[in-house]
């Protein structure tokens, strides 16, 4: 397993322009909207599903998570 702490993007020119334009929009930093994107996608289990039949996720690796619901919201977790 891959571990570590910081994670480096370097997005494409016409994925920049989308990100600031959007982070505009919001009134987010880029940097700040690109990580909230990132938890979105992590934590959604169609967009897990998604990413990991596009990109033909090897059975041994797969992720496998379960959702919790508590008081209303749900939770991702990954076994």
């Amino acid at each position: 397993m891959i571990v570590g702490k910081r994670i480096g993007l370097t997005p494409d020119d016409d994925t920049r322009t989308k990100l600031v334009r959007l982070a505009v929009a919001c009134g987010k930093h880029p940097t700040t909207l690109a990580l909230d994107l990132v938890r979105l996608c992590v934590n959604t289990p169609s967009i897990i599903e998604y990413v990991q039949r596009i990109n033909n996720a090897e059975a041994r690796y797969k992720v496998s998570y379960r959702v919790r619901v508590e008081n209303g919201k749900s939770t991702v977790i990954y076994d």
